[in-house]
């Protein structure tokens, strides 16, 4: 296990992803996030894949809503940027 401030993981990312060690990394000394290095994602078991998308869905779904942003306002946003994208590839 590493203890790491955010500007040293910065730093040093590609380290201490490649690793074997969990890292936490510290916000002004509080923690702020656990990293877990993985060689290989899909040896994670099927439920707690499961698990995590499920709150990581959670989170971003509290922070749209603190933020105040609607479903309609982040499908009216992808919509434009799905015809931007589409306008870039015919010119291509």
């Amino acid at each position: 296990m590493q203890v790491t401030g955010v500007r040293e993981f910065r730093n040093r990312a590609p380290e201490l992803l490649g690793g074997k060690e969990l890292v936490f990394v510290t916000r002004h000394g509080k923690l702020a996030s656990i990293v877990v290095p993985m060689k290989e994602p899909q040896a994670l078991p099927v439920d707690l894949r499961q698990e995590l998308l499920e709150r990581l869905g959670e989170a971003v779904s509290t922070n749209l809503r603190k933020a105040g942003v609607t479903e309609k306002r982040v499908l009216r946003d992808f919509k434009t940027w799905r015809e931007k994208n589409r306008k870039r590839r015919r010119r291509r």
